[in-house]
């Protein structure tokens, strides 16, 4: 039986790191949050539209760069296994950086054809910012290996700061480019800062190609059986967008970018927080053969309490905030909003525990969640003569479903761990 002061002392000892986390977090989510009422007011939703088209590629090819090796920086017992890690997501990353430009330059006419507002200067910047990313990436999963939870925390600040900053300056200046140079400012910023931060308290200064080797092959699994399955789940998160654009006008999924700021704000101030302390304490937890179950337990009895009280306020107050925050030409993301939050409810609760599987190394389970969950997505596609409400309906019903799914799996296997290790619980 689980204990209740268990998954209380579990709850405490999850707290401070967390809270920590989340500070920074918080600041740096305020920054943009603030920006708000004046970048929608400057920008047109069907700007906002290619720059959210944008960031959803962004995405996923973040996912390609380190072929998921980044994920491993928290698992190995000796550190320098960790460097060696690092080196080969940074040598990957670079790779594909070049393998991005190249294709930018051979494809831009096409590329730019099919997608409005797609031209040669935002096809030349998605990669610099892919890049950057992905250093800051690597480097942030260093600092929490070390449990250095603060710096790791000022990183999104000073990503903020300056993405903030200049789409501030050349938003004044009418640029039109605006939105995706300051994403581009604030990846290069917040590369830089982090691996300023790692270089002062753990130089890399010792290289062996037969330790990157060793740790690739000891790690294989995570490109092997992570890597779709992270791709096609980065895919899900964005398919609305995508969903959107080849059915409907640019503007609305400038007005749907809206809606999903808002909506992710508790999901990127407390639950991606929480993912990085709950993989780092998981990992800790399995090398020492400990329970796991009671801090899984407290993370989702907080997250469902928090993903509750957002479901409400949504629902009383969306369209007003909305349209506060962005002017009346916006309400149609408020009512969006309304539809949307008892998806976004549910991977706040399952979302930040998903690492879990990763750490047991349930690899292919992980996988097989992954891919049902993107095929029942793109069936969505191939539907035809719907509103855009009814999609929304939908896609919301498929995520619940889903997430629902996955944390069962994950407790259950969870349960299975300390019995097959015969730990008490």
């Amino acid at each position: 039986m689980i204990k209740y002061k268990e998954v209380v002392q579990s709850l405490k000892s999850l707290g401070k790191d967390v809270f920590i986390l989340s500070v920074g977090v918080l600041i740096a989510q305020l920054i943009p949050f603030l920006l708000q009422p004046f970048l929608k007011r400057t920008f047109t939703p069907e700007e906002f539209g290619t720059y959210d088209v944008y960031l959803r590629s962004f995405s996923i090819m973040v996912a390609f760069c380190c072929l998921k090796y980044e994920n491993a920086i928290l698992l190995p017992k000796k550190d320098s296994s960790a460097k060696h890690l690092i080196f080969l997501c940074l040598i990957s990353s670079s790779s594909f950086f070049i393998l991005l430009i190249i294709l930018a330059l051979i494809f831009s006419e096409s590329i730019a054809s099919k997608f409005e507002g797609f031209t040669l200067i935002a096809l030349i910047l998605l990669p610099i910012s892919v890049l950057f990313y992905s250093i800051f990436n690597v480097f942030n999963m260093y600092l929490i290996r070390r449990q250095k939870f603060l710096l790791s925390s000022t990183n999104k600040v000073s990503r903020r700061v300056s993405e903030g900053g200049v789409q501030l300056v050349l938003g004044l200046l009418n640029n039109r480019n605006g939105l995706l140079i300051g994403d581009v400012a604030g990846n290069i910023v917040q590369g830089a800062f982090s691996f300023w931060k790692v270089w002062r308290i753990a130089p890399l200064k010792y290289f062996s190609t037969k330790k990157l080797k060793q740790v690739m092959f000891e790690y294989r699994e995570l490109p092997i059986y992570t890597l779709i399955p992270n791709v096609l789940n980065i895919f899900v998160l964005g398919s609305l967008t995508f969903l959107v654009l080849t059915k409907f006008e640019l503007k609305e999924v400038g007005y749907l970018e809206f809606t999903q700021k808002i909506l992710s704000i508790p999901s990127v101030f407390i639950s991606i927080s929480i993912s990085q302390v709950v993989f780092q304490r998981i990992s800790a937890l399995i090398i020492k053969k400990q329970k796991i179950v009671p801090l899984i337990l407290a993370v989702i009895t907080i997250l469902t309490l928090i993903a509750i009280f957002f479901v409400i306020f949504i629902e009383f107050y969306g369209t007003e905030i909305y349209v506060l925050i962005g002017g009346t030409s916006w309400e149609s993301s408020g009512e969006y909003a309304k539809i949307l939050v008892y998806a976004s409810a549910f991977m706040l609760v399952f979302s930040p525990i998903g690492k879990v599987l990763i750490a047991l190394k349930k690899f292919k389970i992980n996988s097989a969640w992954e891919i049902g969950k993107f095929l029942a997505i793109l069936s969505l596609f191939f539907i035809d003569g719907y509103s855009l409400t009814q999609y929304l309906k939908t896609y919301t019903f498929i995520l619940i479903a889903f997430y629902i799914i996955y944390g069962i799996l994950i407790l259950y296997q969870s349960r299975k761990y300390q019995i097959d290790n015969q730990i008490n619980a």
